[in-house]
């Protein structure tokens, strides 16, 4: 069970707050349900958490905010507001700069009589072409409000989906500036200075300590080459993967790391099933479904496959079937599709392989965590033990002389 703090608002529209214990976002949305609440916002976790580092947001506009706006938007449209009206009730309680900006920009553009999805085509930087799609394909049914809470809880599942691998790599990341930190201080500063002491011990040293001074040595007078060069390095590697050839290198050597390829692996394949399961269950065409799933997936492997896979069934073909062939799509989430085709039902057995993919990234990354800062603090410890015995073995040695 994970907590929830929430946001909702009473029969009374009375702000209520507080914490729940649940499975996820959407079985807190129906305890609020029960509870007669219209929930406003949810967010996963209380307190400070190394998660909450994913919602820094600079110069744009937060993921938090983009749900608190679709959740409220869909509760004043489902009781009859005027859209123009919601509009200039979400302008006014925009708190972030750039969105109120979007969002006036919006509510002109509704006022001068477009729809809500153009209007959200003309701000791109805000709102993707799923989200457009989406409300194009809401407003065309009427039945906007459910999309706005369909939207609202996808944006919520990205984030929490995206931001459990971020965190679970934060803390062995911030392990190993630590570790870098600590022996450049001791490279620089502490084997320099034991240096000129033992240059008047009339003993030969240690092969340990010899190696770290000629170590240390070579790092004072050329710290400036190897600066270079781990910079040249970075923007060589940075250049290479803005290029097409580098991304896709790059995402295939990604999906055979170990421990790291398997937990991408599987956050692709909760993005892939979760989008598509929306996007058919809001009524787009298979076709259109299939081209922008493939443009919310990040890895071009995984991209590529469901291109594929969208021509093939453009020529009348089946979906299961170019899914099958692919190496990165395990038989599961083909045979469940093909079970989805034979009964009519795909969107619903997606939302299942869905969950179960969001579980499997919810264990590895909790795994990933527990793996790794134990590794990361062993490397740190016989870095510094290994410099400490080759700084201080010299002094027990001439101590054992003299003794």
């Amino acid at each position: 069970m994970n907590k929830f703090k929430y946001s909702a608002r009473d029969s009374s529209g009375k702000t209520v707050e507080g914490e729940i214990e649940a499975k996820d976002i959407e079985s807190v949305s129906d305890i609020l349900h029960d509870r007669g609440l219209v929930t406003v916002s949810i967010k996963e976790g209380s307190g400070f958490s190394l998660e909450k580092l994913n919602e820094i947001n600079i110069g744009g506009v937060p993921m938090k905010d983009k749900v608190v706006f679709m959740r409220q938007m869909a509760t004043m449209v489902g009781a009859g507001l005027p859209l123009t009206r919601a509009l200039e009730i979400m302008v006014q309680q925009a708190s972030n700069p750039k969105f109120r900006k979007v969002l006036q920009n919006v509510l002109a553009s509704v006022e001068s009589g477009k729809t809500l999805a153009d209007s959200f085509r003309e701000q791109e930087e805000v709102f993707d072409n799923i989200t457009v799609n989406l409300i194009q394909a809401g407003e065309e049914s009427g039945n906007l409000e459910v999309i706005l809470e369909k939207l609202a809880t996808e944006l919520e599942e990205s984030q929490s989906l995206s931001g459990k691998i971020k965190s679970a790599m934060i803390y062995p990341v911030i392990i190993l500036v630590v570790i870098v930190v600590v022996i450049l201080m001791m490279m620089f500063i502490m084997v320099p200075s034991m240096a000129e002491i033992y240059k008047d011990f009339d003993a030969e040293l240690p092969w340990t300590t010899r190696m770290l001074m000629s170590m240390s040595n070579f790092f004072l007078s050329y710290w400036w080459a190897i600066l270079l060069i781990v910079v040249s390095i970075g923007v060589g590697i940075k250049y290479y993967l803005s290029t097409e050839s580098g991304k896709k290198n790059f995402d295939k050597f990604v999906l055979k790391i170990p421990i790291i390829g398997p937990i991408i692996s599987k956050m692709q394949l909760s993005q892939f099933t979760r989008i598509l399961a929306l996007l058919l269950g809001s009524g787009l065409p298979i076709i259109k479904a299939l081209e922008l799933t493939a443009q919310s997936l990040s890895n071009n492997e995984f991209r590529s496959t469901v291109l594929t896979a969208k021509d093939e069934v453009e020529k009348g073909g089946t979906l299961a079937l170019p899914i099958a062939r692919s190496k990165h799509f395990p038989l599961l989430v083909s045979s469940m599709i093909s079970v989805g085709e034979e009964t009519g039902e795909i969107d619903s057995v997606l939302n299942k392989v869905s969950e179960y993919y969001k579980e499997e990234v919810d264990t590895a990354t909790s795994n990933l965590s527990t793996a790794l800062e134990p590794l990361f603090l062993i490397i740190m410890g016989v870095a510094i033990g290994f410099i400490a015995l080759a700084v201080y073995m010299p002094m027990f040695e001439l101590s054992s002389a003299i003794g």
